[in-house]
């Protein structure tokens, strides 16, 4: 099970040996530079000594103004971060087991006073999302204020808590976390902070941590360091709010060493141009360049690849507003478009897991078949059978029907002259899920086989083992008739020369 931060949130985690590295060419560059006046640096030592590099990007992009639509009017550019939200997988059969767990939640943190307020019956009727159904439903349970919890107190103000169906057996559970004005401020410093470049050394992978002679030099932007400071400053966020839902709620994605898919949305004023004037600061808040963008919806959806393998799949909503005071639909828009990717998040991230794991099986596997008793055969069988019992129940029946790609037909991206990334992936995913299966039955089927061909072969050698003994069972059986039959000769011989001296002796007597 994953226990760190760090194996999670690792894009820009560094290890022990980077450490020795950074410390052993520091010593170095420290020693080579007391000797110069004995032997002066080349120009290459110079370049990798000069902490001040030419060709580095001195700062960041600076933070573009925004614009007012309602009042139709420039105005100060702002991001604010409105919602965090957290999904997870649930068994069907669990539901029970997750209604408890939702009445010790309740007994810890007040429901919010203007939020969703449920009666026991109306909890008693979520029961019904239990039945073995294939189709679009969901359902609120309720919000509650966070308390006794200093950090993400601090950052949150609540979360909410809904359900919806994800396939036959499955039901997705969205934990929604209503970001503080206090976490938005800390965004706002970054934003406006014109962070400046810098390098530092590098290695190859091959290049041991004591050898900094062959060490190299990175540059990094500006824009990256202020990417940097966004993607820990969220992480964070993230990785507290996940420790407080473990403290009740069961996390299945966190039992698969998998933390849960997230989708983050934020509202804007900094509106997107046809000159892309402002492509650099988008970039420089982990705007990836793969996103749709709805004029309708006044809202750009932005695509994450950049995933560590244990860190599910990652999509965020920067949403402009209302485009006046008597519209309301880029409003709604903004509340609900992250219910849109629900089924897509918790989906891939299930047959990213599937994949993983069935991957991180092939050794044992390998190497069970290779070995001659069929005993490790099949326990490696049962051991992937059980590690993908639950990846492998989904993407064995998910249909796609849970998914409405209606809902983003309006988004285009520039790359593709009709539709958009997220009516690709979201119209694509049954196909992508069934390809999943197929590789994991691939696997699998090996793995039978093996155990089959390993069965037949122990049942052959048990055979022959039968055989064998049947055939000596068969000789004794035979010796021993054998020396019954020549007994029962002498017998019957003594018996008829017993019978003719007898013969004789009465034949002599008479006569």
């Amino acid at each position: 099970m994953v226990q760190k931060k760090n194996k999670v949130f690792d894009r820009y985690y560094v290890s022990f040996s980077d450490k020795l590295a950074n410390l052993s060419y520091n010593t170095y560059k420290n020693i080579r530079l007391f000797f110069t006046k004995f032997k002066p640096l080349s120009e290459d030592e110079k370049y990798r000594f000069d902490d001040e590099d030419p060709f580095i990007e001195k700062q960041a992009a600076k933070m573009p103004e925004g614009f007012n639509y309602i009042e139709n009017q420039k105005d100060e550019g702002y991001l604010k971060l409105d919602y965090i939200d957290l999904y997870d997988y649930l068994p069907k059969e669990d539901l029970e087991s997750f209604m408890k767990e939702l009445s010790d939640f309740v007994s810890k943190y007040n429901i919010n006073a203007f939020g969703i307020h449920r009666t026991k019956k109306d909890l008693e009727g979520i029961y019904s999302l239990g039945q073995y159904f294939d189709g679009c439903a969901f359902t609120n349970i309720s919000s509650f204020t966070i308390k006794d919890n200093e950090h993400l107190e601090k950052y949150c103000t609540s979360v909410s808590i809904s359900l919806r169906n994800l396939s036959s057996t499955f039901l997705i559970v969205k934990y929604r976390f209503y970001i503080k004005q206090e976490f938005n401020d800390e965004i706002e410093k970054i934003c406006k902070t014109e962070f400046k470049g810098y390098s530092k050394i590098t290695r190859q992978f091959n290049v041991p941590w004591y050898n900094p002679k062959k060490f190299g030099r990175g540059s990094y932007t500006g824009n990256q360091t202020r990417q940097k400071k966004i993607y820990e400053l969220i992480s964070d966020l993230k990785w507290c709010a996940l420790k407080e839902l473990k403290k009740t709620f069961t996390i299945h994605f966190w039992i698969d060493n998998m933390f849960p898919p997230c989708f983050e949305t934020y509202s804007t004023n900094i509106r997107p141009n046809k000159n892309r004037d402002n492509l650099e600061f988008w970039n420089s808040v982990m705007f990836d360049s793969a996103a749709d963008y709805a004029p309708v919806y006044n809202a750009c959806v932005c695509w994450d690849y950049k995933n560590s393998i244990c860190e599910g799949v990652r999509l965020a909503a920067f949403c402009g507003g209302d485009y006046s005071r008597g519209e309301f639909l880029p409003g709604i828009v903004h509340h609900d478009i992250s219910d849109t990717y629900a089924v897509y998040l918790t989906a891939r991230t299930l047959g990213y897991v599937a994949e993983r794991d069935i991957a991180g099986c092939n050794r044992k596997i390998s190497r069970a078949i290779k070995k001659a008793k069929n005993t490790s055969v099949l326990k490696v069988r049962v051991d992937v059978e059980r590690k993908l019992y639950y990846c492998y129940r989904f993407i064995s029946e998910f249909t796609g029907q849970t998914i409405n790609v209606g809902d983003v037909k309006e988004f285009r991206n520039e790359f593709y002259e009709k539709g958009s990334v997220s009516s690709r992936c979201l119209g694509g995913l049954a196909k992508l899920i069934r390809n999943s299966k197929e590789r994991v039955d691939n696997v699998l089927k090996l793995l039978n086989d093996a155990a089959e061909y390993r069965s037949s072969e122990a049942n052959l050698k048990l055979q022959r083992t039968m055989m064998f003994i049947t055939i000596l069972s068969l000789l004794v059986a035979l010796i021993s008739i054998d020396n019954s039959i020549l007994t029962s000769l002498k017998t019957l011989a003594c018996n008829i020369f017993e019978w003719i001296i007898n013969f004789f002796k009465i034949l002599k007597s008479l006569i």
